[in-house]
């Protein structure tokens, strides 16, 4: 009797074994890096900084941006051929649809005021008082010695 206990435990054991779900592998950490150094996809570009000279290349660009801009007794092929050496790509198209007559802007007051996230020195928005209120030049560079283009020029919201 006692062996025919004996063999139904081992059975039992046995079976329940069998059922018993195998015990998983322990998951493999993934790597921050994933085995890829971001140096070594772009081992040549500088880091872009920003300087005082920076400051001011970025505010006399668009004080003379704006000063462009706000003419709006000038014809209109004349004001876009004056203004395209300002202004990105994209910004060129849409502005060249601007009617510079209906441009409410005659007289900055002041020079801009800059506001820029820390850490990126290739965006910033320069802030004007006008006649017209606060009005804003977008201004973006493509890398440290890239000139400052214009993105937009709009009046600010929440004057």
């Amino acid at each position: 009797m006692k062996k025919a206990v004996l063999c139904v435990l081992l059975a039992g054991l046995a079976l329940a074994s069998c059922a018993a779900p195998a015990p998983s592998a322990a998951p493999v950490p993934a790597t921050a890096h994933d085995d890829h150094d971001g140096d070594e996809h772009y081992p040549d570009v500088p880091a872009v900084t920003w300087s005082a000279a920076d400051e001011q290349a970025a505010k006399d660009t668009a004080v003379k941006a704006m000063t462009l801009y706000a003419r709006p007794g000038v014809d209109e092929r004349q004001w876009i051929t004056d203004l395209a050496p300002l202004l990105a790509p994209d910004y060129l198209t849409e502005a060249q649809y601007i009617n510079p007559a209906r441009i409410p802007v005659t007289e900055l007051k002041g020079t801009p005021v800059l506001d820029r996230e820390a850490g990126d020195p290739l965006t910033v928005h320069a802030v004007f008082e006008t006649n017209a209120g606060r009005w804003g030049v977008l201004l973006h560079r493509a890398g440290q010695t890239g000139p400052w283009l214009a993105h937009a020029i709009a009046p600010k919201e929440g004057q």
